[in-house]
């Protein structure tokens, strides 16, 4: 709410023969309108009311200026408004009867006259028992500001009646209209800043009872039909319509509906997604001239049929330039589900040997325990599969009742590949990483896409990760879980149609929020950093001292310098 009440407790002097001793208490509050310009004066509205003592007068104290309310401060509301410099809106004061002892400060608050309401929509819920006629409405803006609902109605007797109401519905009582007679009902709004007044609505009070919602709804596949039952009796069935809304839940978070109108008792869902969990609800008119929606429904869930997955599975490796001689590890993405269109029940793991043979592995999927820690549920998306010496070629397929993914070929880094020169940046904010690069452009003429491959280089459980960037890109932002004070290793990858070439890293350090950035011209995921001391050197500038062993190339203690 964009005021405040302001207590003013003042003592009458003795002399006031009719106030003798008496104490008092009044509310001031002051508004202006923020959808006015505010430079170099606003008008300020207050607002005022007592309740004792009708000789006090109230005084509103501006910069050089002194404002008396028009009439003294008796049992009943005023309203009054001047002009004040934008800057001293904050500075207001008032005082009573001149004593300036008695005085408070004023914060005046900024706030909307209304806006005109939406035309008033009225309807009887249940006929039998309360035949109460409840009458809603919604509103054209926020006033930020106490602002006061009225609803009038005007009878077949042309007798105007009214109802405030500080909600967004009022309620006509049974014994203020006669029924099957025409009523013509507006809402006004109005604060202390402006008032407004929605256009009319006319029914007949015999035509506005509200039907109960459809029931039995129903499902088929092949295609996705829902079927629903609506009682409309007197009427007739072709005389009813009804509104269906729908939502796919492909995501944890559901979508927002998705409406569709002009039905009677089906409603046929095309191009629906298989395997997927949709949701239903529906409401109906019964062809009364006013057409009186009923409310939803319950909502009504069903999951469509699995199907054979389509696109392949994300692989990457952590695999160096000699990992024909040294162990790695294959990684996987899980499949999204639009793509796997059904539950996937194991990995096909194809490996090529040198000696020529094919061998399938299959890995079962891994179900989510819930046991896992935070840097274990990190990685959760990630599907894990361990290779050995004398493996010349990957590929990994996602399997499912229904079929099996495309294979998707893992490509390898090269040994003795010259890379060109690359110019890297990583840097750090809100917790994003924003990587750009700069490549040669005739080594990109041949390249396939990018790879950008991160991973904490803390020893616990760093959790690999990648995006992918074609190769027209030159930067990503990657989102993700990033904690502050950590260190993350980036390393960008060129691919080609049977390789991959690393082409450079950098350290990129978290620091309260804020990263850092330090190129390094090492291999990826080679070393190994631990941190060992932290020392502030300056009120801006730390000193992290790490000890990292490079395997393989190099062995050196790294002592980085992070602003």
């Amino acid at each position: 709410m964009a005021r405040r009440n302001v207590k003013l407790h003042f003592l009458i002097p003795l002399y006031m023969w009719i106030c003798s001793q008496a104490s008092f208490e009044v509310d001031v509050n002051c508004w202006w309108n923020q959808a006015l310009h505010v430079d170099p004066n606003v008008s300020v509205v207050c607002h005022t009311s007592a309740n004792s003592c009708d000789l006090c007068q109230i005084y509103v104290i501006t910069p050089g200026h002194r404002h008396l309310l028009p009439s003294t401060c008796a049992s009943t509301k005023e309203t009054f408004s001047f002009s004040i410099a934008a800057k001293h809106t904050g500075h207001i004061r008032c005082m009573c009867n001149g004593n300036m002892a008695d005085t408070c400060n004023v914060t005046v608050r900024g706030g909307y006259p209304p806006s005109p309401p939406s035309p008033p929509i009225c309807t009887i819920g249940d006929l039998e028992v309360f035949e109460d006629i409840l009458c809603s409405w919604t509103k054209s803006n926020e006033p930020m500001i106490p602002t006061i609902y009225t609803l009038h109605w005007q009878n077949f007797y042309g007798e105007v009646y009214s109802k405030e109401s500080d909600k967004e519905n009022a309620v006509i009582t049974r014994d203020k209209y006669m029924k099957s007679t025409d009523i013509t009902a507006w809402v006004t709004a109005e604060n202390v800043l402006g008032s407004a007044q929605s256009e009319e609505s006319v029914f007949n009070t015999g035509h506005i009872f509200r039907p109960e919602p459809p029931s039995n709804i129903t499902h088929t596949f092949m295609p996705l039909v829902i079927d629903w039952n609506m009682d409309c009796d007197p009427v007739g069935p072709l005389d009813k319509s009804c509104q269906v809304q729908y939502r796919p839940h492909t995501t944890h978070h559901p979508l927002d509906w998705i409406q569709e109108d002009d039905f009677q008792s089906t409603f046929p869902l095309e191009d629906s997604q298989p395997f997927t969990q949709y949701s239903f609800r529906v409401r109906c008119h019964c062809g009364y001239e006013e057409k009186v929606m009923s409310e939803w429904s319950s909502v009504y869930s069903v999951r469509t049929p699995p199907a054979a997955p389509v696109g392949k599975l994300d692989v990457w490796s952590d695999c160096a330039p000699n990992s024909d001689n040294s162990p790695c590890n294959i990684y996987w993405k899980e499949m999204p589900l639009s793509q796997a269109r059904g539950e996937i029940s194991s990995y096909i793991v194809t490996l090529k040997l040198k000696n020529g043979t094919e061998i399938k592995q299959v890995t079962r999927q891994r179900r989510d325990t819930g046991s896992q820690n935070r840097h274990e549920q990190n990685c959760l998306h990630l599907r894990q599969f361990t290779l050995k010496m004398g493996v010349m070629g990957v590929f990994v397929s996602a399997n499912t009742s229904m079929g099996t993914s495309d294979p998707t070929f893992m490509p390898f880094p090269v040994r003795g590949q010259t890379a060109p020169e690359v110019n890297l940046s990583v840097i750090g904010e809100n917790q994003t990483l924003q990587v750009s690069w700069h490549v040669h452009p005739q080594f990109s003429e041949s390249v396939l896409e990018y790879v950008v491959q991160y991973v904490s280089v803390v020893p616990y459980h760093p959790c690999l990760n990648w995006v992918r960037a074609n190769r027209t890109q030159r930067s990503v932002t990657i989102t993700g879980d990033f904690r502050n004070y950590t260190a993350y290793n980036v390393s960008l990858f060129a691919v080609f149609t049977n390789h991959s070439t690393f082409l450079k890293s950098a350290i990129a350090y978290t620091l309260q929020g804020s990263m850092a950035s330090l190129n390094l011209l090492t291999a990826p995921l080679l070393f190994h950093c631990q941190q060992t001391k932290v020392q502030k050197t300056s009120s801006k500038i730390w000193l992290f001292h790490f000890n990292c062993k490079l395997s393989k190339f190099l062995k050196n203690n790294i002592d980085m310098t992070v602003n």
